[in-house]
């Protein structure tokens, strides 16, 4: 559009018109250090260098499906990225990140059980029994 206005308005003959993309923003969410949306300077991103500028993964990550929800053709895609198989992660068509693409890591399921309730109910059942234990313990120590 740029070339044929600019050959149409007598400005240049022959325009030559190149595009670089200098900068995008990608969004990464989920169980990653700083979650967010950042702008990333450059022509090229990898989910690597994304999850790395991110603060990387917290250790309760779930590194085996990684999902890549990118816009192609007005359509909603999503890539799973195992980043435990490299063959995978440098296959993957979604290596190299685009405009708007949004990175989830999901939660690994030991995550969610510790703050539910059953997991607490559970840890201070166990400190009561483990106290009630030791008292008794003691007692009958005492009475020897």
């Amino acid at each position: 559009m740029v070339q044929d206005r600019m050959i149409n308005e007598g400005y240049i003959k022959d325009a030559i018109v190149n595009t670089k993309i200098m900068s995008f923003k990608v969004t990464i969410l989920g169980d990653v250090r700083n979650p967010g949306t950042q702008t990333y300077q450059g022509e090229r991103l990898t989910i690597l260098e994304a999850l790395g500028k991110a603060g990387d993964l917290t250790n309760s990550a779930h590194r085996h499906n990684v999902l890549v929800v990118r816009e192609e053709n007005g359509t909603r895609k999503t890539y799973e990225i195992n980043l435990l198989d490299n063959q995978a992660v440098f296959n993957s068509p979604a290596y190299y990140l685009q405009q708007n693409d949004v990175v989830y890591v999901q939660p690994n399921k030991s995550q969610r059980v510790k703050g539910s309730t059953s997991y607490t109910w559970l840890s201070v059942g166990s400190t009561v029994v483990g106290m009630i234990v030791s008292i008794v313990s003691l007692i009958v120590a005492l009475k020897r």
